[in-house]
């Protein structure tokens, strides 16, 4: 069935990125676990697809309370129309203001979602939080972004720019399957592979800061017993770093 080639691809290119990104991810669970023991935050920024990965770290059960997307409006895919988010992430001098609004500072980490790593706001994204003294950790595939030029008046992409590089070895166009019939392929793989990435990154941050004598700040599910106490004890304790209250 074809619902196993999907599979199957996807699972190759997981064995790929468990292979070959090992060094990278694991330097950049370090920068984030030195960032959270330093009392830093923890910033996400991606446009369309890419912003709803950083929502799968954000405010959520097993994850890390210092964590904050830093959201466009015009770059979400509930904008209408839709297809402007194409327009906007490719406009230049949009995402610095952004960055200026998020209360990022020096010390913290910014991860940069984008695949293609060729628009200029994730690149402009990039380049205002290491002008800023934070550490990039950027999610991004280098062969989508060698393939084609940049967008950015710079000529860099994405990977060009960052500390980090980490590569999700997604196929120029991100679909994974070639159909009998038919020219365009089908079935994404940027979203189920980045998720796993970000969770990776999550779970090897929280050990990490374990072996400091760290206490990791950890939502637990609001719906077992004890969640909604545990979360808004955690909550309140980082409080003054926290901009989504």
């Amino acid at each position: 069935m074809w619902i196993d080639r999907y599979f199957d691809a996807l699972s190759a290119k997981l064995q790929e990125v468990r292979s070959d990104e090992q060094k990278p991810m694991a330097e950049a669970a370090e920068a984030m676990a030195d960032a959270i023991a330093r009392g830093g935050m923890i910033y996400v920024f991606g446009c369309g697809h890419s912003a709803a990965l950083s929502m799968d770290i954000f405010y959520r059960a097993g994850g890390l309370i210092l964590v904050q997307p830093i959201f466009g409006d015009e770059v979400l895919l509930d904008h209408r129309p839709v297809t402007e988010t194409t327009e906007w992430e490719r406009k230049e001098g949009y995402t610095p203001k952004l960055f200026e609004q998020s209360g990022a500072r020096a010390g913290d980490v910014m991860i940069v979602l984008s695949t293609s790593g060729r628009n200029a706001a994730p690149i402009d994204m990039a380049l205002a939080a290491k002008n800023g003294g934070l550490t990039v950790v950027a999610l991004t595939s280098r062969a989508y972004a060698n393939g084609y030029p940049s967008r950015h008046s710079s000529g860099k992409r994405l990977h060009d720019v960052a500390d980090i590089v980490i590569d999700n070895h997604v196929d120029p166009g991100d679909a994974a399957i070639s159909l009998p019939g038919l020219g365009q392929r089908v079935g994404p793989t940027s979203t189920a592979i980045g998720s796993v990435i970000l969770q990776a990154l999550v779970v090897q941050t929280t050990a990490n800061l374990i072996d400091r004598d760290e206490q990791p700040p950890i939502f637990m599910s609001a719906n077992i017993a004890g969640g909604d106490e545990h979360n808004r004890e955690v909550l309140a304790r980082y409080r003054d770093r926290l901009r989504f209250l």
